[in-house]
């Protein structure tokens, strides 16, 4: 009877290590947890301007000339506003496709996030308004980015409405680390708003495949 007690306890002794184990996950240094706060914060400023600020630099005439000389560059609007046509974007700017801006944005957040992103930049939004026999009329918001036809990456044209104010400013060797809990992690960085504003934002950190990738908008 003595053993057998002394076996359950034991049995009970390594659920419970493992448990522990199981919830607490690996313990990672703060510093390696900064270093690549640090560096995606800044790759960052990249994805903000494309999802929403002036967004990936367009083609000009040459580049149309050169690569679609049977195709006319589109004429923008007259006034910029509510523009809805599409335009190839440089050729030399580092994205071909929809599919390169993904890969370019899942090397610097989560999925989770990258999926809100690509579903208002590749697919648009639609809002039905009202409810029931009420939901008469639609608000749709196109994507930003297509694959065109002819086979380049176009752009739509933001009016100043759709954008947002960007240009926020971190103070990245002063970031530190509020928590730490399995393969998730909570950073505090001084930052600037684009109005000025000094502020302290809390940023969350995930570990994945890939390494950590951001689970919050620095914007």
């Amino acid at each position: 009877m003595k053993k057998a007690t002394v076996t359950l306890a034991a049995a009970f002794l390594a659920v419970i290590l493992a448990a522990s184990l199981f919830s607490c996950g690996k313990k990672y240094e703060d510093a390696e947890i900064i270093s690549a706060a640090r560096e995606l914060i800044e790759r960052s400023e990249e994805i903000n301007r494309i999802y929403f600020g002036d967004g990936i630099p367009l083609a000009d005439e040459e580049d149309y000339a050169e690569l679609y000389p049977w195709l006319a560059p589109p004429a923008p609007s007259e006034d910029g506003e509510d523009d809805l046509t599409y335009y190839m974007v440089k050729p030399d700017c580092g994205y071909s496709s929809t599919e390169d801006i993904k890969k370019a944005t899942l090397s610097v957040f989560t999925e989770d996030y990258s999926e809100i992103l690509f579903a208002n930049a590749f697919s648009g939004v639609t809002v039905v308004v009202g409810e029931g026999d009420q939901a008469e009329r639609q608000l749709v918001s196109l994507a930003r980015y297509i694959d065109s036809e002819e086979g380049y990456l176009a752009a739509r044209i933001l009016s100043e409405e759709e954008k947002l104010p960007l240009g926020r400013v971190y103070g990245l060797d002063k970031t530190t680390v509020v928590s730490q809990r399995g393969t998730e992690a909570k950073i505090k960085v001084p930052s600037t708003s684009p109005d000025g504003e000094e502020e302290e934002i809390e940023l969350t950190l995930k570990m994945t495949a890939d390494g950590w990738r951001l689970d919050t908008p620095t914007y």
